[in-house]
């Protein structure tokens, strides 16, 4: 699954049943990162070091289906173990991509 920034700065998730691919595309430009920000919040935010920290919560509202919440809670524990879930904040983290830049090589 994937929450969606559009280039107008429209935020929805997409392939909400894939739950082993968890990521934040952001088609916008950077230079528009103030209304990035904006549109996540109460949904996400992004760290220093370029990740997502995205709201619990609000991935739990998307769907209340008991399939669907046992799927998320599956994932959330994989994360766990990678010490990805912020459990003070209730976040999980996300890989950001910029659509339309190219990754950087490592």
């Amino acid at each position: 699954m994937f929450i969606h920034v559009t280039r107008e700065c429209h935020v929805r998730l997409e392939e909400p049943h894939d739950f082993k691919h968890f990521k934040l595309v952001i088609d916008a430009p950077r230079a528009d990162m103030k209304k990035i920000v904006d549109a996540l919040v109460g949904i996400a935010g992004i760290d220093a070091e370029g990740h997502a920290w995205v709201s619990e919560e609000w991935l739990r509202r998307r769907e209340t289906t008991p399939p669907w919440q046992d799927g998320l809670a599956a994932m959330v524990t994989v994360a766990k173990k990678y010490g990805w879930v912020d459990e003070a904040a209730k976040t999980i983290r996300a890989h950001v991509e910029w659509s339309g830049e190219t990754p950087a090589k490592a």
